[in-house]
């Protein structure tokens, strides 16, 4: 038996080939894999992928867990496994994300970067929220906090709370009230997102109210999942540690979504549930 892990995401998507025993023996690196934003974009970059870490290997017997951005949109995730070549799941990144993290321990994952989402693991299972993307949620994230300093930053032109120095930066940045307006009406969250480092950073009022705000979203969500007995909390993405919070205990990442979809993938309870 040899196994196939891929982790794709919106900027990218890598895989690996890996012997009975685990031992990864090859690797493959492609462009942005999110199937259900452009299903033949990101179909041709899985393959490549995987093509490139199987190299010219002939494996007859193979099991592949493919953990995906957009693999809640259920008809795509369903024709990606219907059209490999070998038994394959495919699964949300967030499931082989929080696999990786955690490995089987129980325990709460918050991953915080462009979006955010929320999981907790206790017995083996998994239970995820969050990951709605700016227009619906993502809250505490990179790019909802750009969109917060840029509505706040609204408010203060309207009189309900002061023009600080944060604000008439960026205000000055987007050319006043008009160039924020047509900022937001075609920011991408990358774009929102870019905005999130100065706010961490930053001491201004403006920034320690949305620092505030958001941290009380993560606070909220994972009071959301925590049992009884509260769990340790693992904190990714690359805003993760800079909006820790130390209500809970925390524990390291073990691994990534690479290991994890590796690890489903050689767990043979994952195939017969």
């Amino acid at each position: 038996m040899h196994f196939i892990a891929v982790d794709g995401g919106g900027s990218g998507c890598r895989a690996v080939f890996a012997d009975g025993s685990g031992r990864v023996i090859g690797r493959g690196e492609s462009g942005p894999a999110n199937i259900a934003s452009d299903y033949d974009e990101a179909r041709h970059h899985i393959f490549t992928a995987i093509e490139t870490a199987m190299g010219t290997i002939d494996a007859r017997e193979i099991r592949a867990v493919l953990g995906l951005a957009g693999a809640n949109h259920a008809p795509a995730a369903e024709a990606l496994a219907a059209d490999l070549p070998f038994p394959a799941r495919v699964v949300q990144d967030v499931t082989t994300s929080v696999r990786g993290a955690l490995g089987p321990e129980d325990g709460i994952v918050a991953a915080i970067g462009t979006g955010s989402f929320f999981a907790r693991q206790l017995d083996g299972q998994q239970y995820a929220i969050g990951g709605w993307g700016l227009r619906l949620g993502d809250e505490g994230s990179g790019a909802w906090i750009g969109r917060a300093l840029g509505m706040r930053a609204g408010r203060a032109l309207d009189g309900f709370c002061p023009v600080t120095p944060l604000l008439r930066e960026l205000l000055e940045e987007m050319d006043g009230r008009n160039g924020l307006i047509a900022f937001s009406l075609d920011a991408t969250p990358a774009d929102w997102a870019r905005f999130a480092p100065r706010i961490l950073q930053s001491t201004d009022p403006a920034a320690v109210a949305v620092r505030e705000a958001a941290q009380a979203e993560i606070r909220a969500a994972i009071a959301l999942l925590q049992p009884e007995e509260p769990l340790p909390v693992t904190w990714l993405g690359g805003l993760g540690q800079g909006l820790a919070l130390g209500d809970w205990p925390q524990r390291a990442a073990k691994g990534n979504a690479l290991d994890g979809a590796l690890a489903l993938a050689m767990e043979d309870a994952f195939w017969t549930s």
